[in-house]
């Protein structure tokens, strides 16, 4: 039977400059929280509106390509996605074909007119 390989840990005494970098990077962190949890819940807010947009933020999020690369096969700034994305800003109607067209979307009617 083989042995699972053991975790290695490492352990020291942190030194007074490393504990009060820890410190401050833990209170960077806390400060930073409650904006990111914010930003998260418009995230899945815009994402599951039943909107085209909402379809485009799904296909989005389900894409394996990080945002920066959509945004650029897209040409659009990855802040402007990164908005959209949130919900904070609405694209012009040639930029959500452009995203689409970026994602390698095509738009089909569930309903033949």
């Amino acid at each position: 039977m083989k042995k699972e390989p053991k975790a290695k840990r490492i352990t020291q005494a942190l030194t007074t400059a490393q504990k009060a970098r820890l410190n401050e990077q833990r209170q960077r962190i806390a400060a930073e929280l409650p904006d990111l949890a914010h930003r998260d819940q418009m995230c899945k807010e815009a994402q599951d509106e039943p909107t085209l947009s909402g379809e485009l933020r799904r296909a989005i999020h389900a894409s394996r390509l990080p945002l920066s690369e959509i945004a650029a096969r897209s040409r659009i700034p990855a802040l402007a996605l990164d908005e959209f994305l949130t919900g904070e800003r609405t694209l012009r109607s040639d930029v959500l074909d452009r995203l689409a067209s970026g994602l390698n979307l095509e738009l089909t009617s569930r309903n033949p007119v």
